[in-house]
């Protein structure tokens, strides 16, 4: 009886370490977010779920989610702002942006540090104009939180929605792209959508 007990106790606390080696490798330590591993496994779970309840009505009527929509946002001039004022500097600009991102976005939705600089968020159910509203709410609350010696921090960002035909790779690519036209091409503080660039 007493090996039993000891055994389970084994196995629990093995668990629990696989459980802690699985966060540590899908979780960004710096923001608490999810890292661009993680977000790939679940956004990618979840658009497969999507794509197969749209083939299969029997699975449509118990599945409910119909679309998903990624906001791609990257930190304007952050370069310039880590060589000013340092790295330390950096990294707290970053955590509060992440907060911000994750206090206007809801439980359902995913939300990661997808490298450097740039962020992104997975709006389950959203379609564009709503992700694109949603966009606009954030980028402006960072707008008006965020500030170093009273300098604004802003930042651009791309919105795309799922399409018929296209998978997890093609959703942030569009999102990516619409995100660098805010940032390049409309002079940042922007929010871009897909759709804008091929109408």
């Amino acid at each position: 009886m007493e090996e039993t007990q000891k055994l389970k106790q084994e196995l629990h606390r093995k668990d629990l370490e696989i459980k802690e080696l699985k966060s540590l490798a899908t979780k960004d330590p710096l923001t608490g977010l999810s890292n661009r591993r993680g977000f790939e496994e679940e956004v990618s779970r979840l658009i497969k779920d999507i794509i197969f309840a749209k083939e299969n009505p029997e699975t449509r009527k118990h599945f409910y989610i119909d679309s998903i929509s990624i906001l791609f946002f990257d930190i304007d001039n952050f370069k310039k702002l880590n060589d000013t004022y340092g790295h330390k500097i950096g990294d707290q600009i970053l955590q509060q942006v992440s907060q911000i991102i994750r206090q206007k976005v809801r439980n359902i939705d995913f939300i990661a540090r997808w490298g450097g600089e740039e962020l992104v968020a997975a709006l389950v159910g959203s379609h564009e104009g709503d992700a694109f509203r949603k966009a606009e709410e954030i980028r402006k609350a960072i707008k008006s939180r965020v500030k170093i010696n009273e300098k604004k921090i802003t930042v651009s960002v791309g919105v795309a929605e799922l399409k018929e035909g296209f998978g997890f790779e093609d959703l942030i690519k569009q999102a990516d792209k619409a995100m660098y036209e805010a940032k390049h091409n409309r002079g940042k503080d922007n929010a871009v959508r897909y759709s804008e660039l091929n109408s």
